[in-house]
């Protein structure tokens, strides 16, 4: 019996600091947090598609296309189709509180340079946000008051100035000007650049505009003469061998105008 009972006394001995431990450890875990992994089981959405769609038959490119994949056609003549998403609009952009549509017009006229070169947007669908059209630039405008008034109408030509066109032009032959306005279905042809000529920059690429079809307002640039129009790049630029400006250019060569 001594035996036994020295025994017992050993063994409460040997536990009694591995208790107290583990009361100590306790007491400094503190309490259990009060969010507790849950069983409920989640419905994932599935992955979306990140596939591009299949090359149009006729070989013109999408939008999508072209942002995701469009290094490899820099510098070459595409086609893309799209919906207008957004198009720069002059007196719009420059209009200030309190001015009337007389105002603007007077201001524009009298500086030209306010305006920047026309231009739009073009996204696969018609709510594709800004950030995810293409632009296309360098699009052929009429020429402006000041540059009726100092150019003479036998200067006004295509082959000197094939980014303009007479306001109200009647000869269809030279109806160069695009009609296009936001929702449109347009299918454009032009210089697939990260640049354009007039220093406008876009890193997922831009397209310098040539000709262009729209599908919503059944109309399409006429056929040129490719001998009247000099190639896609010199929109703008007087031939070799002359000397004539546009008033618009006058002023941004000097300094006041816009690029």
């Amino acid at each position: 019996m001594p035996h036994t009972s020295g025994l017992r006394t050993l063994l409460v001995a040997s536990l009694l600091p591995l208790a107290l431990g583990a009361c100590e450890k306790d007491k400094l875990k503190g309490p259990d947090a009060e969010v507790k992994k849950g069983d409920a089981k989640m419905n994932l959405p599935a992955v979306p598609a990140f596939e591009l769609p299949a090359a149009n038959a006729d070989g013109s490119h999408s939008v999508k296309e072209l942002r995701v994949k469009g290094r490899k056609l820099l510098d070459s003549e595409i086609t893309v189709k799209g919906v207008v998403t957004w198009a720069y609009d002059c007196p719009t952009a420059v209009r200030q509180p309190g001015m009337t549509d007389k105002d603007v017009q007077k201001m524009i006229d009298e500086d030209p340079t306010k305006c920047e070169r026309a231009k739009f947007y073009i996204g696969d669908t018609a709510d594709t946000p800004a950030e995810k059209s293409l632009w296309i630039v360098d699009v052929p405008r009429p020429y402006n008051k000041l540059e009726l008034e100092r150019i003479k109408k036998q200067d006004r030509t295509l082959a000197m100035y094939p980014d303009r066109c007479e306001p109200n032009e009647k000869d269809v032959k030279k109806m160069i000007c695009p009609p296009y306005a936001v929702g449109d279905q347009v299918e454009i042809t032009g210089s697939w650049k990260m640049a354009s000529p007039h220093s406008e920059r876009n890193s997922d690429g831009l397209l310098v505009y040539k000709k262009m079809k729209n599908v919503t307002k059944n109309w399409e640039t006429p056929p040129l003469d490719p001998a009247a129009v000099p190639p896609a790049g010199a929109t703008g630029t007087p031939q070799p061998g002359t000397t004539k400006e546009s008033p618009t250019d006058m002023m941004q060569r000097s300094g006041n105008g816009k690029g």
